[in-house]
This record gives structure tokens, C-alpha cells and sequence, in this order.
């Protein structure tokens, strides 16, 4: 069972990510979770920590679901198939303001996202990319390091609302379009017919 301070860091969550860090006030937050602003700030000291720990959320989330792929899957090519279908589930819907906000406006979360992307997500690509060469799906001329790095930012483009303006473009499909750029460009012969696979099936559903 979630405590109100949970619920409360979820609803505004959510709310960050339709409309935006900077756009969501506190007030918002309020009427949206049914409290008083003094039960608010009784639990957040302000709107900053209540931003630092949605973030938290959001990536705890993540973090969660990708353990589980990596954990369940039986190659390199289902382990990446499966982080696409999470990155899929967390861009739909969000606002691409969100990341902007984060960088101009709240360092302290900015600061957390960049460390967490440093670390755990650095260290999942590059896991996944050694497990790929080791198993013959990945070519094995790849540096791991400098791959891991680029997929580390490419994975951030979508955000760019310079090169993909929400109006006209659709963050799922440029996720995917990135996505799948990425995944044939590192695989071998035998894991494009293996991601191909599992596309298809995906296509089906």
C-alpha cells in the first residue's frame, strides 16, 4: 500500500509529465491530490524536492522494469527489444518540455537524472553490448565504450524539440526510429534476423 507522500510524488509525476516541470505548480499538485497546501508542504519543503523526487520515481520505475527485461530474457536481442517497449511506455505522452525544464530550472534533479544516466544506464548498455559480441548477434569490432556512450545520448534527440517539434512529430515513433537505427547498426547478420523476429511479433500485437 502506497503512504500519501508516495501518492502524492505519483499524481505529480504525472502531472510533470503532461504539462511540464516549470508549468505544474504547486497548487496544481494540491487540487490534483485533494490536500491543503500546508499537508503539501508539511511533506515536500518545495516544489523543488517535490520535482527531485518525481524524478526518482520515474526512474526508480525504469530501473525496475529494465532489471526485470534483462533478468527474463534469454539473448542480448530480447533484452534490447524489451528496453524498447519501456522506453516506449515512458516517452508516450510526455511533454518535451520536461527535459528542458529539469536543465534550466531544477539542478538538483537535472544533477540525479545525469548521474543516474552516467552510471546505471551507461552500465546496462555496455552489459548489453558485451553479452551481444559474446553471443555472435553484436559485431564484434564495436568499442564498447564509445557505442555505450553514443546510445546514452542518442537516447536523448527525442527530446529536441528543435529537430522533432511535438506538433509535427510523434516521440514514440522517433524513439522507435532511433531505436531500431541503433540496434541494426550494431547487430551482425544473425541478430538482424533475430530482432527482425521479435519486431514482427511486436507488429502483431
Amino acid at each position: 500500500m502506497k503512504n500519501p507522500k508516495q501518492e502524492i510524488i505519483i499524481a505529480a509525476y504525472q502531472q510533470f509529465k503532461q504539462l511540464g516541470f516549470k508549468g505544474v505548480t504547486m497548487d496544481d499538485i494540491a487540487r490534483a491530490t485533494g490536500v491543503s497546501k500546508k499537508t503539501l508542504y508539511s511533506l515536500f519543503a518545495d516544489k523543488d524536492e517535490l520535482v527531485l523526487e518525481s524524478v526518482k520515481y520515474m526512474l526508480n520505475e525504469n530501473q525496475c522494469m529494465t532489471d526485470e527485461a534483462f533478468k527474463t530474457s534469454k539473448n542480448a536481442v530480447e533484452e534490447i527489444i524489451k528496453i524498447l517497449i519501456i522506453m516506449e511506455q515512458m516517452v508516450r505522452g510526455m511533454n518535451l518540455v520536461c527535459y528542458q525544464d529539469l536543465q534550466r530550472y531544477y539542478p538538483d534533479a537535472y544533477k540525479f537524472l545525469s548521474h543516474h544516466k552516467e552510471t546505471y544506464l551507461f552500465d546496462c548498455i555496455s552489459k548489453n553490448l558485451k553479452a551481444g559480441i559474446e553471443q555472435g548477434l553484436y559485431r564484434e569490432d564495436i568499442d564498447v565504450d564509445i557505442i555505450s556512450r553514443f546510445r546514452m545520448e542518442s537516447a536523448l534527440i527525442v527530446f529536441q524539440n528543435n529537430l522533432f517539434p511535438q506538433e509535427k512529430y510523434s516521440m514514440v515513433k522517433v524513439n522507435t526510429q532511433i531505436f531500431s537505427h541503433y540496434m541494426y547498426g550494431i547487430a551482425t547478420l544473425k541478430g538482424h534476423k533475430l530482432i527482425q523476429a521479435h519486431l514482427n511479433k511486436i507488429n502483431k500485437i
